[in-house]
């Protein structure tokens, strides 16, 4: 029952999360999806709805992490759940330094912050994913819910070439950092249903 209660937590905050971005995304038509970053959204002056859906994606995160435990089902990479959820609502404290501006703390911290979300639910998506398609308590089919903690993973890897790379591949990082979103938020859904159903 409480791992039911903390999976359906988990999606409503997703849910409202993505409102969040959608909001964002009609309120600053000035943020290019395809070249600029989501966090550019945090440093503008409808800054606040980035802000709540970092932290709504983190308390999701942490509510999902929560049910699977409450479940037994916090097996290999779980404790990734834990650094995701926590850089996500953390970030919310540190806004990103846009193009041009001059470097402050508070942009590197960001970054850093960025860099452990982006990591830590690669690892929890691909890890956690593997194992739980594994168990036979598990609600989804193995390989699709394999393959989609594949995915996660391989979007934050896409990210970090797209931000390393030349000048020409970084013009899409945005684009990039957005598949990253999508899938990694279908994941945690895909997740959170699979507790519920399960």
């Amino acid at each position: 029952m409480a791992a039911t209660v903390l999976a359906a937590t988990a999606l409503a905050g997703l849910g409202a999360a993505v409102v969040c971005l959608i909001q964002l995304h009609r309120l600053e038509p000035d943020v290019a999806p395809v070249h600029d970053p989501v966090s550019n959204y945090g440093a503008g002056p409808h800054a606040n709805w980035y802000r709540a859906q970092v932290i709504l994606v983190g308390l999701a995160t942490a509510a999902l992490w929560f049910g699977l435990r409450s479940a037994d089902l916090d097996g290999d990479g779980s404790a990734w759940l834990v650094v995701f959820a926590l850089s996500r609502v953390s970030i919310a404290a540190f806004p990103t330094d846009l193009p041009g501006a001059e470097r402050t703390a508070a942009g590197i911290v960001h970054n850093l912050l960025a860099v452990a979300a982006f990591g830590s639910v690669a690892v929890a998506a691909s890890t956690l994913g593997g194992w739980l398609a594994d168990t036979p308590e598990w609600s989804f089919d193995g390989a699709g819910y394999r393959w989609l903690g594949g995915l996660v993973a391989f979007t934050a890897v896409a990210l970090a070439v797209a931000w390393l790379a030349p000048c020409a591949i970084r013009t899409f990082f945005g684009l990039v950092e957005r598949c990253w979103y999508a899938v990694m938020i279908l994941w945690l859904a895909v997740t959170a249903i699979g507790l519920i159903v399960g």
